[in-house]
């Protein structure tokens, strides 16, 4: 079926890999895209000159990559972009070398983007694995993503949490539309790709996990750089409307304050699900709130001490 006429009249997909000395999970980075990657879809593998065995490790699997480049560059969103340029997908995603991809990724978000066409922008289930590769959580409840809020910057920590980059799929128009990653930011690109996106499109969450984050406290860029990255954020929103005065308030108060704001705000929107009675995916519209933790959850003092997400 991999080269069927059925398949290739469904959306395309397009994920870029940008890596440089990942060689201990790249494997499994790699492993998750091919082995589910159907004959119209495409992947490239952006390696920024390693001095490990990344790039031996991916051309190990040159024969399911499309796109393989191995040459220095200027940084992680740089790779990410020139990768983008070779994309030829109905649909993108990145998917950084520590995380995976579901084996289901592939089908649900085509079959998703084929039935919806006014959809531009989806996320699926927040999922996390420990620095080992073992699936530790999934948060199943769908919060809310007011359109306004992911514009003006206020998914972030302290207020609405992240949104996870390696869950996110989009059109290519939408990209295009926007221009792509703005590559002078070194590290809070990504938030600020997912405010102008949302200047024209609404983001829809699907109820299952597509992607999961692998957990390195202390090694990734993220960690390691938590104040630049703050910084960077920071600057994006100088210019934007600020939350209310009782949520900044609240927000000073750790996890608690914030999760009980969040479990406060709520908004009727969309959430993709699958329907066990016509087996499709079906759009339907509820309340939710922002958080993705119910009033139970956040009762759990271990729960609480956790890093927001």
């Amino acid at each position: 079926m991999s080269g069927s006429n059925s398949e290739k009249t469904m959306p395309s997909i397009s994920i870029v890999t940008a890596a440089r000395n990942m060689e201990a999970t790249v494997a499994k980075t790699i492993s998750s895209v091919t082995s589910q990657k159907r004959s119209h879809d495409q992947y490239i593998f952006i390696d920024g000159a390693s001095t490990d065995r990344t790039a031996e490790i991916a051309k190990e699997f040159a024969d399911k990559i499309d796109v393989l480049i191995s040459e220095p560059d200027a940084g992680q969103y740089h790779a990410i972009s020139k990768g983008f340029k070779k994309a030829h997908g109905d649909v993108l995603a990145w998917i950084n070398a520590d995380d995976i991809l579901m084996p289901w990724t592939f089908q649900v978000v085509s079959a998703i983007f084929a039935k919806f066409p006014d959809i531009d922008w989806i996320t699926g289930a927040p999922s996390f694995l420990s620095e080992e590769g073992d699936l530790t959580r999934v948060e199943y409840k769908p919060g809310a993503y007011p359109t306004h809020f992911i514009r003006n910057g206020w998914f972030r920590p302290k207020f609405g949490g992240f949104l996870q980059q390696e869950s996110m799929f989009w059109r290519r128009s939408l990209w295009e539309k926007v221009d792509g990653l703005d590559v002078s930011l070194s590290l809070a690109a990504d938030f600020d790709l997912w405010m102008r996106f949302a200047q024209h499109s609404d983001l829809i969450p699907v109820d299952i996990p597509l992607a999961a984050f692998r957990e390195q406290p202390g090694r990734q860029r993220s960690s390691i750089h938590q104040d630049q990255y703050e910084r960077e954020v920071m600057n994006l929103c100088s210019q934007k409307p600020s939350p209310s005065r009782l949520w900044n308030s609240l927000a000073q108060h750790g996890r608690v304050g914030s999760s009980l704001m969040r479990l406060a705000i709520s908004a009727r929107q969309p959430v993709i699900t699958f329907n066990n009675y016509t087996r499709q995916w079906d759009m339907v519209t509820r309340r939710r709130s922002l958080s993705r933790l119910t009033l139970g959850q956040l009762a759990d003092i271990r729960l609480m001490t956790r890093k927001p997400y």
